[in-house]
């Protein structure tokens, strides 16, 4: 559940910044995503945007994954549990169960490589 408004600027043509703390209650408890951090909100490849948009309703799914997956991140959780987050978000927010599914089937295959790494 969001407990803070997601509040962002854009500060190129991929990167967003977080402007306020961004906080968000989740089954694994209270993830904070700092003031300053940089999200891209969803890494969809070329081949998926005509499907799926980089952001739209699962955008504060995406951005809370982001900062899991993120090495400045502290919340000790794996990177299952940071996906599974991501999609317990997206269900939440109503986003269509195709494309919930879709992008969690996507993080689950190609995310691996960005856990706990810096961009």
């Amino acid at each position: 559940m969001e407990k803070s408004r997601l509040n962002t600027c854009p500060i190129d043509d991929k990167y967003w910044e977080v402007l306020e703390e961004y906080s968000y209650e989740t089954s694994k408890g209270l993830v904070v995503v700092p003031k300053g951090f940089r999200t891209d909100y969803a890494s969809v490849p070329k081949i998926f945007r005509n499907i799926i948009n980089t952001y739209g309703k699962h955008g504060r799914a995406a951005v809370v994954h982001d900062w899991l997956y993120s090495s400045r991140c502290e919340v000790n959780i794996s990177r299952a549990e940071a996906d599974k987050i991501f999609l317990e978000i997206m269900v939440e927010w109503n986003v269509k169960k195709y494309k919930r599914i879709l992008m969690y089937i996507l993080v689950r295959m190609f995310g691996g490589s960005h856990f706990r790494k810096d961009r």
